[in-house]
């Protein structure tokens, strides 16, 4: 991997939207947080796909939501600059020069308060990867200690397999995902820690065989943030807080939000169990149409407000929302901003028009279920979601698809 690789960002000067209720300015001016942004030093390391060299350039997940965030913001210098570094040369300078940003970051306990945070940015499992022809069989986190584990030095997984019960002598450190790869191939190691979703591309891009390898163990979900030197200014990271949450948020132009798009382009959609039976998504279900038969403006007005039972004040991923039969959204319990926004035709980040297939089932049969990918209120991610449907004959003499979901 190179080191120290700058790529100089160009990026179309945009004014932030009304939408952007919630970015405080403090006593900061729009022009002085561009000047601040603009006097950082932007660092990364070899991640994919969350940030991975390609090329003549940065690429991946991570990449494009910052400079997503970086056109929300109005920042428009071509002199910003995105640093490629091995990742523990990358957190020290994050960890010990004022000015310095780094990503992508897991938040765990041990770094709470060495930096400031700004995110999560996407979920990713931590995985036990070996290869095939070696058989190994790791059914709990007793047998981890029985194998030496290739790590990237400075990664948070070390924290997780100590934690775990593995000795430090067991766990074998590298400098790069190179290394890491050519390590357990060579056999200098039995198996190695790194992300699940990466591991497809890496292996595709240094140009292994996929059937070659297992997936021996699965170690837990961590979520990945921005991460700033610990002197940056609380406004500043408030402000870069705000303008990520309305990017995830914000699916009023075409159906889906420019979050989901980088999510689906780098195919980095997740299969969560949550908790939520369908007989649960059903009874809500059933709950609000019958409220709204009896009272849709009372209704409509506490699912608006994020009241009880329209949102699970224990489970926040089951929640309530209705469309109009020109499929305007009437009522959401987790986004108002999506609330009087006509979806008529547009669709979620794979291209799929599923609020026009709700409707359309609910004239035709009442009631059903259809399945599309999309956010969750409570955690960063793309997740594969389905959602059930009835048609209700509201107080106010309209007609409203009551809906609600579950992820799968």
């Amino acid at each position: 991997m190179k080191a120290n690789i700058i790529l100089k960002l160009s990026i179309v000067a945009l004014m932030i939207s009304c939408l952007l209720t919630g970015c405080k300015k403090s006593n900061n001016s729009t022009d002085n947080y561009t000047q601040e942004i603009e006097a950082m030093k932007f660092l990364t390391e070899n991640y994919p796909p969350f940030n991975y060299e390609e090329e003549v350039g940065i690429y991946g997940v991570s990449v494009d939501i910052f400079y997503g965030l970086l056109t929300n913001m109005n920042v428009s210098s071509n002199e910003i600059s995105l640093e490629l570094n091995e990742w523990e040369t990358a957190y020290q300078k994050t960890l010990n020069e004022a000015n310095t940003m780094l990503f992508s970051m897991v938040r765990i306990p041990d770094r709470e308060h060495l930096f400031k945070w700004v995110g999560p940015i996407a979920p990713q499992k931590d995985v036990i990867i070996a290869l095939k022809s070696q058989q190994i069989e790791i059914t709990n986190a007793a047998d981890l200690a029985t194998h030496t584990i290739g790590v990237i030095a400075g990664y948070s997984n070390i924290a997780q397999l100590t934690n775990l019960g593995v000795p430090p002598s067991m766990l074998i450190e590298v400098n790069s995902l190179k290394s890491l790869y050519e390590g357990l191939v060579s056999g200098m190691f039995d198996c190695m820690a790194y992300s699940e979703v990466g591991h497809d591309l890496t292996i595709a891009s240094m140009g292994y065989d996929k059937e070659d390898f297992d997936i021996a163990y699965t170690l837990q979900v961590t979520q990945l943030y921005f991460a700033f030197n610990i002197n940056t200014s609380d406004d500043l990271i408030e402000y870069f807080q705000s303008v990520l949450d309305n990017f995830k948020m914000d699916k009023t132009e075409d159906g889906s939000s420019v979050y989901e798009k980088i999510l689906n382009k780098y195919h980095v959609i997740q299969h969560i169990e949550d908790n939520i039976t369908e007989q649960m998504v059903i009874d809500l279900v059933n709950t609000t149409a019958s409220n709204l038969e009896n009272d849709a403006p009372g209704t409509i007005a506490k699912i608006n407000s994020g009241q009880a039972p329209y949102i699970d004040p224990v489970n926040p991923s089951l929640y309530a929302f209705a469309y109009d039969t020109t499929v305007t959204m009437r009522a959401h319990a987790t986004n108002l901003l999506l609330v009087g926004v006509n979806f008529k035709g547009k669709t979620d980040a794979a291209g799929k028009a599923f609020r026009d297939e709700i409707i359309r089932g609910a004239l035709a049969h009442g009631t059903g279920w259809e399945d599309y990918i999309y956010t969750k209120p409570d955690q960063s991610g793309l997740y594969y979601k389905t959602t059930y449907y009835k048609l209700s004959n509201a107080s106010d003499g309209k007609q409203y698809v009551v809906c609600a979901g579950r992820y799968k």
